[in-house]
């Protein structure tokens, strides 16, 4: 993932892909994570699409003026990078609302914010009584050496591969830093199960959450303490979508879909192209404010990440015109005010 530890360095999540402890965790500390290994009838998601990870994006860019054909395709085809990536399905007659999901962070953010783990009640838990006593802890799968699985049966019974009835997560953890960010931090990564082309990246998942921890609940979806939250997601064919979710202060989302390192030759070229809103790309940066409200779109074409360093012979430096780097829109427009944050 590229993207990724960039972002992590701008926002100053702590320990999002890290396999370390916690600091100091004081002297009744210990992590409660043990085995989890679930099935359920089904990995799709049908109810309650509106508390979806994205289903406040796919509703706030609607444009302001809906006599805009210009705009109003720049929104459909916004929606259609996230279905891609989120595998959404929209009703045919809302095109703002979600029909379905079915993604391992959609899933994982149920399983968790519906308490429907005992392991993860126990993980949130721990994480509130450290909060209380003012002391650091950890919930890590990782650190305690125990494996998380669901399975889909439906998928399992129609005789789907592997990667499609058996995800598994290498890393779920919640990490309390009252030293430092005195935030708590949750992680869930991962990675697809099953054998995939030589010389390609496999398909995986992150996301990254950092709660107030002076609004830290024990229950339910816990999204009224949010204060940022950043992810990863490849799929096949070298395509990558990264995002930063800001919901304290600025209350923006960045999101950025390109190619993976594979995809663009390390950095040498564009990647996999696309379309998007009547165009060809293989770069595209989304900028939603929900304050103003607002979206702004960045693209690019045959653009490569990097250039040659023209003051250094032999060395790269990030190339301004690639659409991740471009300080002015290719296209913005007013948004419908849509009172919703998800």
């Amino acid at each position: 993932m590229r993207h990724i530890r960039h972002f992590i360095r701008i926002a100053c999540i702590p320990l999002v892909l890290a396999g370390c402890g916690s600091e100091d965790s004081g002297p009744s500390a210990f992590n409660p994570a043990t085995n989890v290994d679930v099935t359920f009838s089904t990995f799709t998601l049908t109810e309650a699409t509106a508390i979806l990870l994205f289903s406040d994006l796919v509703l706030a860019v609607k444009p302001a003026d809906s006599s805009d054909n210009a705009d109003q395709d720049i929104a459909a085809d916004i929606r259609a990078q996230l279905a891609v990536f989120m595998d959404l399905t929209y009703p045919d007659n809302t095109p703002t609302a979600i029909a379905s999901v079915r993604n391992p962070l959609d899933l994982m953010r149920r399983v968790i914010g519906e308490s429907a783990v005992g392991n993860f009640i126990d993980g949130r838990r721990y994480m509130s009584e450290r909060i209380d006593d003012g002391q650091a802890g950890e919930y890590s799968n990782t650190t305690n050496n125990v494996s998380i699985r669901f399975t889909d049966q439906q998928a399992l019974t129609d005789g789907l591969g592997v990667s499609e009835y058996s995800w598994r997560y290498p890393i779920v953890k919640w990490v309390y830093t009252p030293d430092s960010s005195n935030r708590v931090t949750r992680v869930i990564n991962w990675v697809a199960s099953g054998s995939f082309e030589a010389e390609t990246t496999n398909p995986s998942a992150t996301l990254g959450t950092q709660y107030l921890a002076r609004d830290f609940q024990t229950s339910g979806y816990n999204d009224g303490a949010r204060a940022l939250t950043e992810g990863s997601i490849v799929i096949e064919g070298e395509r990558e979508m990264a995002f930063v979710r800001e919901y304290q202060g600025l209350n923006t989302d960045i999101v950025r879909i390109d190619g993976t390192a594979i995809g663009t030759n390390g950095g040498t070229e564009g990647g996999p192209e696309f379309e998007f809103a009547g165009e060809t790309v293989d770069c595209l940066r989304i900028e939603m404010n929900y304050t103003d409200p607002s979206v702004a779109v960045f693209t690019s074409l045959d653009e490569p990440p990097q250039q040659d360093d023209p003051d250094n012979p032999g060395q790269t430096e990030a190339n301004p015109d690639y659409c991740l780097n471009l300080e002015t829109p290719t296209s913005n427009y007013a948004t419908a005010p849509s009172g919703l944050r998800n």
